[in-house]
């Protein structure tokens, strides 16, 4: 099948793919910055909790906010906000500088992504849609994979040049801000999407916030969203930005090794991510991969968790990732379908504030278990809400898509 994308989706797909380099060195070294620091794990757990904290109480005006001002702008100034608030945090110690300048993070972020799915929606055909919404998720994951590679060869490169202390947080802080820069650079081809969007229906932002909110809470299919969203967003944050600590903790995994295995997992998820639309192709359905690719993940994730032999560990690491995440765009894609166009930005953001209040539990939580009693029950309690997630995405939404002929 050929696809066309106009000159708006390609700008939008190049910024994409710059702004996830910054993703692979932060999510590579963050954590082990701050560790580097002196704090603990619990300090790291409340510091994590910053960015889903701002979120989760934005989420909501950020949503109308994007309604109001529009998706492009709504996305050049989100990004400009996070990648701020990400270079802020390189040059503070105070772990209350750190969460503040986080919460600037996760504000920012949080206008960007509740943006994205409507702007992909009102700027391209629904024949592209599928593949549209793969790319934008798959280009952060090869971005990640050369953000994963350089990042994972300069601490050593610069213990050398600048002659800095092996795994010090001098060594990761000048890797990050490096990277953040670089990222910066996503703001150039988003600011040269055009500014005229298609003409829209009644904006969310026209209806008086309390009666908007109340329409969309009243709505079984926003809240069914939100609830899938806040278990497996629990469920992520309990584990998955502490996979670095746990190689490293474990199997004494070296940055440049991390680097590797993180960069081959960014890799094969973008190429999972591109299968998509084939697997909605064959079978008719945006719900039926998501739930069979997700289930088959949860598997490797337990043998990643308890296998005491580093390469299996390697491989089922990125096989999980693969297969969990190479599903997360038909599901997107649905949602965004079954939501009138003039909800989108609020019904996202309605998803995202479910997603972030997972998030802040379980980043909070996590730092807790982790100094206390280990990866262990971390693995087990991830794959258990996991497995719930999956199942009310089987019950919630397959009659729905059998029934509305209109997302098939």
């Amino acid at each position: 099948m050929r696809y066309n994308f106009n000159r708006d989706t390609k700008l939008f797909l190049l910024s994409t793919f710059l702004y996830g380099f910054s993703f692979s060195v932060w999510g590579l070294f963050f954590n082990l910055y701050i560790l580097a620091l002196g704090l603990s794990t619990d300090v790291l757990g409340v510091i994590r909790f910053a960015t889903p904290l701002a979120a989760l109480v934005l989420g909501l005006p950020l949503g109308m906010l994007s309604d109001r001002i529009g998706r492009r702008n709504s996305m050049l100034i989100g990004l400009g906000v996070s990648l701020l608030g990400m270079f802020l945090e390189m040059f503070v110690t105070k772990p209350f500088l750190i969460f503040f300048f986080g919460l600037m993070n996760g504000a920012g972020l949080m206008l960007y992504n509740v943006s994205q799915p409507p702007f992909i929606m009102s700027r391209s055909k629904k024949e592209n849609q599928v593949m549209i919404f793969s790319l934008s998720f798959g280009l952060v994951t090869v971005a990640s994979t050369i953000g994963s590679l350089v990042a994972g060869q300069l601490p050593g490169l610069l213990e050398n040049t600048f002659r800095l202390a092996q795994g010090t947080a001098e060594s990761y802080r000048w890797i990050i801000i490096a990277g953040t820069l670089l990222a910066a650079t996503s703001l150039i081809p988003f600011s040269l999407i055009s500014k005229q969007a298609p003409p829209e229906k009644r904006t969310s932002s026209q209806v008086p916030m309390k009666l908007l909110f109340q329409k969309v809470a009243k709505q079984p299919v926003a809240r069914q969203l939100a609830l899938i969203n806040l278990i497996t967003g629990f469920g992520a944050a309990l584990l998955i930005p502490y996979l670095n600590v746990f190689l490293t903790g474990k199997f004494g995994v070296s940055d440049e090794i991390l680097g590797t295995i993180f960069s081959i997992s960014s890799l094969l998820v973008f190429v999972a991510s591109l299968a998509s639309p084939w697997l909605y192709r064959v079978t008719r359905s945006r719900i039926i991969p998501t739930v069979a690719t997700e289930g088959l993940s949860i598997l490797f994730l337990i043998i990643l968790g308890f296998t005491p032999i580093l390469s299996i560990a390697i491989i089922s690491m990125l096989l999980r990732s693969a297969l969990m995440q190479m599903s997360t765009p038909l599901l997107s894609n649905f949602a965004m379908l079954i939501t009138p166009p003039e909800e989108q930005g609020v019904v996202t953001s309605v998803r995202g504030i479910g997603w972030q209040i997972g998030q802040a539990i379980g980043l909070f939580v996590s730092g807790f278990i982790q100094s206390r009693f280990g990866f262990s029950p971390l693995f087990i309690t991830t794959s258990l809400l996991y497995t719930l997630a999956i199942v009310l995405t089987w019950v919630y939404f397959r009659h729905k898509e059998k029934l509305n002929t209109d997302v098939i």
